[in-house]
């Protein structure tokens, strides 16, 4: 016997819904296909669900520890020893930050689009530079970028000056 389209009772409908399956007396059982992996497995398994909790704490405390809090200390670090002269220009002392020596454009500035390689924050502003669109202040280490120079009234870019060097000269 051949049924069309699983329909017990009638053959005019395009598909047969359940509850007229389970009225009509239909003998066929409503078949599906389930997927099971190991982790829908795991899921119903309590001690297999607190090895992958305590896995993933473990995870997440160790990753802490080695965080890129050390890196990022190292890297402002390293920015004091870079002056930005402005117009795609910068210096750097190299007894002191060796590793700029051999370092390409990574990345875009998200302020001016251009390809850099230094990436430092306004100390003013808090705007990401880059050695395009930004200019070391010329009394401290601080990276300024060329906004803040204008707002602060500097009259020219050959004596940039930040906030805070502002309030002291």
């Amino acid at each position: 016997m051949l049924l069309m389209n699983g329909n017990c009772s009638g053959f005019g409908r395009k598909r047969a819904r359940s509850e007229d399956d389970a009225d009509a007396g239909c003998p066929f059982v409503m078949q599906r296909k389930m997927f099971v992996n190991q982790i829908q497995m795991d899921r119903r398994d309590e001690r297999k669900m607190r090895q992958i909790e305590e896995k993933t704490v473990n995870m997440l405390f160790l990753g802490a520890k080695t965080s890129s809090r050390q890196q990022g200390v190292c890297q402002r670090e390293c920015l004091r020893h870079v002056r930005l002269l402005g117009a795609g220009e910068y210096d750097f002392d190299l007894a002191n930050c060796p590793q700029w020596m051999g370092k390409k454009a990574d990345r875009k500035c998200r302020i001016c689009d251009r390809q850099s390689v230094v990436h430092a924050d306004c100390t003013n502003c808090n705007l990401e530079l880059c050695e395009f669109c930004g200019i070391s202040c010329h009394y401290c280490p601080e990276k300024i970028c060329m906004n803040c120079v204008n707002l602060f009234n500097c009259q020219n870019s050959d004596v940039p000056c930040c906030e805070r060097c502002k309030i002291f000269n």
